[in-house]
């Protein structure tokens, strides 16, 4: 499997708390019914609940309303990169920065958005703002994404480096081990690239299905066969992507023959 297969899309989606439930806020200072304030909060809402056409529908009339409202622009980015509309989204992010110049994770979104879209210089000059603004509150969000735009770009070392650089800021941020143990293997270090994969599995709640996979690649070429074979059946049944799973059983067959 492609390291660009591997790698998943790391969206900077820091989605805003939506108040109220089925009866509209009718209390004096809160949002009203049908206001573009509303209508983001119902959009935000679809989103998060993974109902992207409700979600845009929503978003597009906020918009309609006030074309300028930072969150409701937030949230229409969102659904286009989920959508793997990533020009899209690009136009999106570009008009919610002439708004709000130090709106950091439209930065780094946008960052992954050119990555995406294989423009490198465009992708690392803004995800460089984002890492190392100091009013961005998750600057390891930015690092992971340069960590990734790296590999993308078959430059372990300079992805090795921003990986560690996260790090420092928080060491508890599986996607960076992972990342890390990416680099590392591309540079021919497997056992560091073993310990990388072994911690990130250890700092999630549920293993990731990709991270399973990369472990077990590398443990398969370290001749630990059985631990490998063991990542992979675990990875098995925790995806449900028919395309992963063909792979997984391939590499199953590959490494029990």
């Amino acid at each position: 499997m492609s390291k660009n297969v591997i790698l998943a899309l790391l969206l900077a989606a820091t989605l805003l708390a939506c108040g109220g439930g089925e009866k509209p806020r009718t209390v004096p200072g809160q949002v009203l019914p049908g206001s573009a304030e509303y209508l983001t909060n119902e959009g935000i809402n679809y989103l998060n609940g993974g109902r992207l056409d409700l979600a845009a529908g929503k978003l597009e009339a906020a918009l309609r309303k006030n074309p300028r409202l930072v969150p409701a622009l937030n949230a229409m980015a969102l659904v286009h990169a989920y959508r793997r509309e990533f020009a899209q989204a690009v136009g999106v992010l570009e008009s919610l920065l002439q708004v709000n110049p130090k709106f950091y994770d439209a930065y780094n979104l946008l960052g992954t958005m050119h990555s995406e879209l294989g423009h490198y210089d465009q992708a690392k000059e803004k995800l460089l703002i984002a890492a190392n603004a100091e009013e961005y509150q998750t600057p390891e969000n930015a690092f992971a994404n340069l960590a990734m735009l790296e590999i993308k770009f078959t430059k372990p070392d300079s992805a090795l480096r921003y990986a560690e650089k996260g790090l420092l800021l928080n060491r508890r941020f599986a996607p960076l081990y992972n990342l890390k143990g990416l680099a590392l293997e591309s540079l021919g270090r497997l056992p560091e690239a073993e310990e990388s994969f072994d911690r990130a599995l250890v700092l999630q709640a549920t293993p990731d299905p990709l991270v399973l996979i990369n472990g077990a690649r590398v443990a398969a070429r370290l001749g630990e066969r059985k631990k490998a074979l063991d990542q992979l059946e675990q990875a098995l049944g925790r995806t449900q992507d028919e395309a992963l799973k063909a792979e997984i059983l391939r590499l199953i067959r590959e490494i029990d023959r």
